[in-house]
This record gives structure tokens, sequence and C-alpha cells, in this order.
């Protein structure tokens, strides 16, 4: 009788719970939804985060590519050749290099234009650009050869200008140019645009060179 006394009870297997355990068990039976609000707010800062990124990519495309800009058109450099000249005359051959610049992330098409080449406010010389291209953020270069003729007959106007011009040894030229055409972005985005050539120099009559070529 006292062995039978002496014996503890068996606690059944399996039925131990920690403080912990016992602690969560009650929270969540509690707060059955706790859990799933928080995925939700996560998932909803990752979707307000995912927006906000996307906006600011395509901010950035916006103002970068898509953004038109107007092609760039200058001489980067005249030589002359067959200078024949008298107080009273001129004649002679510029050969220029004239520049396209094409900045923007599309291809510039333009159509056909002349290069004028100025006496004060008269024309003494003209020659072609034809048509043609330039490739997205590319440069073009263009070779010109244009006949300058003029005589105190022509230059009526400002004949006691070009004698004294004559006379100095340097006849100060002005070059302008138009290029109408379009660029074309992303196959979706078409814009009409003009480059526009100012440039000024000199015709150094002794040294036969152009210098002090100046383009706006």
């Amino acid at each position: 009788m006292e062995e039978e006394s002496d014996l503890n009870p068996l606690k059944p297997a399996g039925k131990h719970h920690t403080t912990n355990e016992t602690f969560a068990t009650a929270e969540l039976i509690r707060n059955p939804s706790r859990k799933p609000q928080t995925r939700s707010s996560k998932c909803l800062v990752y979707i307000l985060l995912a927006l906000v990124l996307q906006s600011i990519a395509l901010l950035i495309f916006g103002l970068v590519v898509l953004r038109i800009k107007t092609p760039t058109l200058q001489l980067s450099a005249a030589a002359v050749k067959d200078l024949h000249y008298d107080p009273t005359s001129l004649n002679v051959t510029v050969v220029a290099v004239v520049r396209l610049h094409n900045m923007n992330f599309g291809r510039f098409k333009f159509r056909g234009g002349n290069t004028t080449f100025l006496y004060e406010n008269a024309t003494v010389g003209v020659t072609a650009i034809y048509d043609g291209g330039v490739g997205s953020r590319e440069k073009r270069e263009m070779s010109v050869s244009v006949k300058v003729m003029a005589s105190d007959r022509q230059l009526s106007d400002n004949s006691v200008d070009f004698s004294r011009d004559v006379d100095s040894g340097l006849i100060k030229l002005r070059s302008l140019a138009k290029l109408k055409g379009e660029v074309r972005v992303v196959k979706i985005i078409n814009r009409h645009t003009t480059a526009v050539m100012d440039c000024t120099m000199a015709l150094n009559l002794t040294g036969q060179a152009i210098q002090d070529l100046l383009c706006q």
C-alpha cells in the first residue's frame, strides 16, 4: 500500500505549453486579423513605392528622351581658292564645311536648302545643300563650294565701303542657311523644326584665307 501511495501519476504526453506559446495563442485568439493587416500594409507600401519610381522614370524619359531640341547648323571650316580681285571687283571660291549636329534621341530628316554669302546686305554667292538626314545624337559634315563675286556695279549702294575693304585687305562676309525638316522620336513623336546657320568671317586678301570665323 505504501508503494502505491509513493507513485506520482504521469502527466499526459504532448500537453506541455510554455508561457510564451500560451500567450501567443491567446493573443491570436483575441486578435485573429492582426497578421493579415500587417501583410496588407506592407503590400500597400510596396505598391506606392513602385508607383513613385515608375513616375520618376517616366518623368526622366519625358524630359530627356522626348524633349525635342533644334539641331545646330554652322560652318566648322572654310578655305579660299581661285582668288582674283582689284579695287572694284572680287572673284573667289570659298570651300566650306557645314556641320549639322542633332542632339535628339531621334533622326532628323531635312529638306534641301541654300547657303548664302552676303557682303553687307547684298548677296554675293549662293550654293545648294541637298536633302538628307542625320541620325540620333550624331553629327554630319557637308562640303559646299560657293562662288563669291562682287563688284562696284553690283554693290552700288556700298561701293565706297567695298573699295575701302579691298584696300584694307579684309572683306567681311556673312553666311546664312536654313534646313527645314522633322525629328522623329521612338516612332511616335514627329516634330517639325528648322536648323539655322548665321556665321561671320573675314576674307584675308593678301593671305588668301578665311579668318575670324564665328557662328551664333
